[in-house]
């Protein structure tokens, strides 16, 4: 992740350096590569095939990693919307009784990031992963 971050930090500070545009416009476009980023990190995450507490760790550590260089990096403040992403890794170690109010709780997943999320939630149980699969499909009808 860092490695990513450094190879594009030259060309972020030429294109948002704070005394080349307005504040207006560099607070806007910075807002902007954050969500941007944020959900492309989300893709990722909610992709993987195999996760373990561990992998959950890292994935908080990562995310972590990456705040820390974007506050280095920008004076917007204070990040915006990291909630989506620190919410998803969260919901990993939900048990599975809770995790159906979780659920109806969350509007910004998609049915994907939700469906990957639900097959580690409920790895125990089949019966389980067969009702809160029929609950997301219920709910999703009712928020179309």
């Amino acid at each position: 992740m860092g490695q990513v971050l450094s190879d594009y930090d030259s060309r972020v500070l030429c294109v948002c350096y704070p005394q080349i545009l307005p504040p207006e416009i560099y607070n806007i476009l910075w807002d902007q590569i954050l969500r941007a980023c944020y959900h492309t990190l989300l893709d990722g995450f909610s992709a993987v095939r195999k996760c373990t507490n561990e992998d959950r760790a890292l994935m908080q550590l990562d995310f972590r990693h990456f705040q820390v260089k974007v506050e280095s990096l920008t004076r917007l403040r204070p990040l915006p919307d990291p909630h989506i992403v620190e919410t998803y890794i969260k919901a990993y170690y939900l048990p599975e009784n809770s995790f159906e109010k979780w659920i109806q709780e969350q509007t910004e997943y998609n049915p994907r990031q939700m469906m990957n999320l639900l097959q580690y939630v409920s790895q125990g149980s089949k019966k389980i992963r067969l009702n809160l699969t029929s609950f997301m499909e219920d709910l999703d009808l009712n928020r179309r």
